[in-house]
């Protein structure tokens, strides 16, 4: 069977990413030296950097595959850090927490919650009270670091607990354990997404909700359970920032936002919903860290670095708009053979 246009046009649009990616690896490999950039050293903090932002990219692609944004993410990561090190940390002056010296053991299980709860929120008032998605989050985001802003009095609290940073700082064998964990969560939601209810459920509302409603979904749940996954990815996140870095003050996490959709969309989730996968997500977390560490070698000024990231955005929604352009229009078997009879 001979492939009309259109089909090369889709795949070359599915590949593109790995295209781009190969090409400025190849780039930085040459301008700053196979020794320097392909060094362990670098490949590591690489995958670092991708690690903490991985997690929050993982909550904000299943809210984009419901066709929702969730800006709200680095408000959570900026308050669940200031709660966790306000409550662990002895008083210490200027750098000292609440003088609680709770158990770390007890604090993680508490900033999970509170992230789910932030997401809970964040999903009732939009499907409840039918408030815009982008307005509702980015205000939460705002609402969630004032609250951090209020308990922190605006100081720095250091020097977190050891058990409680090893998340951030601790290693299996020779590999940093936020490394492992990372990619493996990307795995294991992606292989849930790929084969359970809720994964082709989010799939149909994003593609069409009306049409979801209609085979027996609910669409509400769906949307509001996306953005409760998403605060409890965002809490995660804020853990593994803050046992990394061991000090938390409440615009910790500030800039992710923008880094998260971006790394999405780069991935191959859609704007519109209901199209791309979390492995491709992961791909796009990687593109940017091994931009943004490839720049930083090279010394390249801030503002330059600010303008070739909006220009990948650019770049990923050229690509989406064409993905969107090519869409088959009838609904993926996987997931139409899937789909319940009314």
């Amino acid at each position: 069977m001979v492939k009309s246009k259109t089909d090369w046009v889709k795949v070359l649009l599915d590949q593109l990413l790995w295209i781009i990616m190969a090409v400025i690896f190849i780039l930085f490999t040459l301008w700053i030296g196979p020794k320097r950039f392909l060094s362990g050293t670098n490949l590591v903090n690489i995958l670092l950097h991708a690690t903490v932002l991985g997690l929050l990219v993982i909550g904000q692609s299943v809210c984009l595959l419901s066709k929702n944004f969730d800006l709200s993410a680095e408000g959570t990561v900026s308050l669940v850090t200031v709660f966790a090190a306000y409550f662990m940390v002895p008083i210490k002056g200027f750098g000292g927490g609440g003088g609680y010296e709770w158990n770390p053991l007890a604090v993680i299980p508490m900033m999970l919650v509170i992230g789910t709860l932030a997401g809970l929120v964040n999903g009732l008032l939009i499907t409840r009270l039918r408030m815009n998605n982008f307005i509702v989050t980015l205000s939460m985001q705002l609402v969630l670091r004032g609250i951090a802003y209020v308990i922190s009095g605006g100081l720095q609290m250091d020097d977190t607990p050891d058990i409680f940073n090893w998340l951030g700082t601790g290693t299996i064998g020779p590999i940093p354990a936020s490394i492992i964990f990372t990619p493996l969560l990307f795995v294991l939601v992606g292989l849930y997404l790929k084969r359970s209810r809720f994964g082709r459920e989010i799939y149909a509302v994003g593609s069409n909700s009306d049409a979801a409603k209609a085979s027996g979904f609910n669409p509400n749940k769906v949307v509001t359970i996306a953005y409760m996954f998403s605060g409890l990815m965002a809490a995660l996140a804020g853990w593994m920032l803050l046992g990394r870095v061991q000090s938390s003050y409440s615009k910790l996490g500030a800039g992710f936002t923008l880094e998260t959709v971006a790394a999405s969309v780069i991935g191959g989730i859609s704007l519109q919903g209901g199209m791309g996968t979390i492995g491709g997500a992961f791909s796009g977390v990687m593109l940017l860290s091994i931009v943004d560490n490839g720049l930083n070698l090279m010394d390249v000024d801030p503002f330059w670095v600010n303008g070739i990231r909006g220009f990948i955005i650019l770049l990923a929604l050229v690509i989406d708009s064409q993905k969107i352009r090519y869409k088959p229009k009838s609904v993926p078997s996987h997931i139409q053979t899937q789909l319940p009879t009314v």
